[in-house]
């Protein structure tokens, strides 16, 4: 491991998160305007359908989240298993849990290395910082391409970007004259 995990603030992480969380209720709410039709329909893009795509996306939080809290092996769901309705409920819970997880961070937990095995297997070690960059990276990647299908079946994508987030939040405002 090298001494870049050093610059990853615990604060910074929490906010990242935020945003996160906040993106994801913006694209569940844009994925509500598409027909059911639409919704589970095989796109060829990433995981196929936006439902397979959205299940898959709150699967790797808290499958993240489990890894990170300890659990060696965490389940990923079936998305035929999951019904559409119920995938907004399952996932403002997962938020929750998230979100209290980035607030107990300190400079020193972010260091902390685990080891973890990919879906397929594969052996890994990684700081707790790193895979909490991850997460947020992979819902953002995710995301795009979510709302590329689902402007593709007539729905509304979501407007959500981090800067619009951020001037919500304050951070900024339009204009300076």
């Amino acid at each position: 491991m090298t001494d870049n995990e050093s610059c990853i603030e615990p604060g910074t992480l929490k906010l990242l998160w935020q945003y996160m969380i906040h993106a994801d209720e913006q694209v569940l709410a844009a994925a509500a305007t598409v027909q059911d039709e639409s919704y589970f329909r095989e796109q060829g893009i990433s995981f196929g359908s936006i439902h397979k795509l959205l299940v898959h996306s709150y699967d790797a939080q808290r499958v993240w989240l489990e890894r990170l809290q300890g659990k060696a092996s965490p389940e990923f769901s079936d998305p035929a298993q999951i019904a559409r309705d119920a995938l907004p409920t399952f996932w403002r819970d997962s938020h929750q849990r998230l979100l209290a997880f980035a607030s107990e961070q300190t400079s020193s937990t972010l260091k902390q290395v685990h080891r973890f095995r990919t879906r397929k297997g594969d052996p890994y070690e990684m700081t707790r910082g790193a895979i909490m960059l991850h997460v947020a990276d992979h819902a953002t990647y995710h995301r795009g391409q979510l709302n590329s299908m689902i402007k593709l079946t007539g729905g509304t994508p979501s407007p959500v970007m981090l800067y619009t987030w951020a001037l919500q939040q304050g951070f900024g405002r339009q204009g300076w004259e």
